[in-house]
């Protein structure tokens, strides 16, 4: 009729478990083997939440089974907990159930309790605990030491590149001379490594398709290559990847799914913070970032790869780019389904995004050139236009027919906020010839004439093309690097004719060099690549009231 006595007794239990070690202190009497208390004569250690197990979380009031997992899943993957505070962040726990596990959790071993039952391990805490295997700084690779509770990116990378300069590592002591390595971490890390001298395995795993668990090529494909391929249909966009697809792994989890492996590696993948919060007004002017990125030979094999959609559209967001011109579009499905990504996010960090007004537009104006666009959000609207000034749609038609072998152009008129805009999308593929940048300087002289707003966005290959257009100013100073990868030649710029001053550009712009790699994304036989050589840059343009 009621409920059992042993269902009593459970919920019982765990609700006055800190009562019953306070009776106890006061009885001064042994407890059972069930529960082992340290001698304390004035408070109970509390529940290290940096070393318990799954089962041993399951021991606090209001904590299941799932939640248990959750608390365990976050912690590795942010290392540890640096205050109690920081559970705040993992699902499940909001501020009601954190103040009632306060009292009972610590985040050092100084205040800690072994709170041990009769309970049998599940096999997923034996995998994570007892058969855990020992990392080996001396083989492992940048991807396998990131999977060390403690290490991130940088660290691992750190790890590789001082073994690779100064040999393997005698002593694990020895970690202490990587750069960025402290003490304390030291200590947390230590006994989740070894110094074996063994063949690193994991990247081998994910790298070698059929043999290691990627029995579809097309999936396989798309994680492993970056290069552009010819696709099996021009017209597919499907973003979509199975769940339950099981791929091996080296670490005893024989049938991860392949978003659990995704998840993972964004995890790993970290994101800048952006140091300066943009609120689309500078000096009381309302503004908005126009910006230019070559991505490099922008395929749709290309931006299937997940990595390379989570960079670029991340990047987008965390830097509120309104107006994106792009170089080296190879094929222009793939423009659209960076759109789409957008709006109809699949992946989990561009979902979890808020200030994102899933209004994105991708105009293809060809020779392998485009924009993206957010059409509207609470501070700017952009539309594209048509010019009908006779002036303004006479240069319009010139640029659109100025052709050369060395040198794509293709401009697009916006209307940002109503106020209408000519951007320029130019991609060099060598140094210009003279009469490619007379062409060019004349088209900016009439522009200036008519007081028509153009900016030239794009990809320069190199600063004599820059300066060829000799009445033009660039926003970006010359010293400014726009690629992560020292060996490709490129080199971004942002143009208006005449003077910065004269212009609706305030004189703010950047260089994005952070965040632009992933996990996800080769990088030659390894991993962490970036989506592209080339940095994405931007300019404010003023659009006042």
């Amino acid at each position: 009729m009621g409920q059992s006595p042993s269902s009593n007794r459970s919920k019982g239990s765990r609700r006055s478990f800190r009562s019953f070690v306070r009776r106890s202190k006061l009885n001064k009497s042994n407890l059972s083997h069930t529960f082992s208390l340290p001698p304390s004569e004035e408070y109970p250690e509390l529940m290290n939440v940096n070393t318990a197990t799954e089962e041993q979380l399951m021991t606090l009031p209001g904590v299941s089974r799932q939640l248990a997992q959750e608390i365990v899943r976050h912690r590795q993957m942010i290392g540890r907990f640096k205050r109690v505070d920081d559970l705040a962040l993992v699902s499940g726990i909001g501020a009601e159930k954190l103040e009632l596990l306060r009292p009972e959790i610590c985040t050092n071993s100084r205040r800690q309790i072994s709170r041990t039952s009769s309970y049998t391990y599940s096999l997923d805490s034996i995998r994570s605990s007892s058969e855990n295997k020992l990392c080996s700084v001396n083989s492992s690779s940048v991807f396998q030491l990131q999977c060390v509770p403690g290490l991130n990116q940088e660290l691992a990378a750190n790890i590789v590149d001082y073994r690779n300069k100064k040999g393997p590592f005698k002593s694990l002591d020895d970690l202490i001379k990587v750069r960025g390595m402290d003490i304390v971490r030291l200590s947390s890390i230590k006994p989740h490594l070894n110094l074996e001298l063994r063949k690193c395995e994991s990247v081998q795993h994910l790298t070698n398709g059929h043999v290691n668990g990627w029995t579809d090529p097309s999936i396989n494909d798309s994680l492993v290559s970056s290069e552009p391929k010819t696709p099996k249909s021009p017209h597919r966009k499907s973003l979509s990847m199975p769940n339950k697809f099981p791929i091996t792994l080296p670490n005893g989890f024989a049938t991860a799914p392949v978003t659990d492996i995704l998840d993972l590696l964004s995890a790993y993948s970290h994101r800048p913070i952006v140091e300066e919060v943009f609120t689309y007004e500078r000096d009381g002017v309302r503004c908005c970032r126009l910006a230019s990125w070559n991505l490099h030979q922008l395929s749709v094999d290309k931006i299937t790869n997940p990595g390379v959609r989570e960079v670029i559209c991340r990047t987008i967001l965390e830097y509120k780019l309104s107006i994106i011109a792009v170089q080296d579009i190879l094929e222009e499905p793939a423009l659209q389904m960076i759109c789409d990504e957008l709006n109809s996010p699949a992946l989990r960090r561009v979902r979890e995004w808020r200030c994102n007004s899933h209004t994105w537009q991708s105009v293809y104006t060809g020779r392998n050139l485009g924009f993206l666009y957010e059409r509207s959000n609470k501070h700017i609207t952009v539309e594209t236009a048509l010019l009908t000034d006779e002036h303004a749609r006479r240069i319009f038609e010139e640029l659109t027919a100025l052709r050369s072998k060395r040198l794509g152009v293709s401009p697009q008129a916006f209307l940002i906020c109503n106020r209408p805009v000519i951007l320029v999308n130019v991609q060099c593929t060598e140094r210009l010839s003279d009469e490619d940048g007379t062409r060019l300087s004349e088209i900016a002289d009439r522009a200036l004439s008519c007081n028509l707003e153009l900016a030239f966005f794009g990809e320069f290959v190199r600063w004599e093309n820059v300066r060829s257009l000799q009445n033009c100013e660039s926003i970006l100073d010359q010293a400014i690097v726009t690629k992560i990868d020292t060996n490709a030649t490129g080199q971004s710029a942002i143009l208006c004719p005449g003077s910065i001053d004269k212009t609706n550009f305030n004189a703010h712009s950047g260089v994005i060099k952070s965040g632009l790699c992933h996990l996800a994304i080769p990088r030659g036989w390894s991993w962490g690549g970036p989506a592209s050589p080339f940095c994405p840059i931007w300019a404010e343009f003023k659009v006042p009231d």
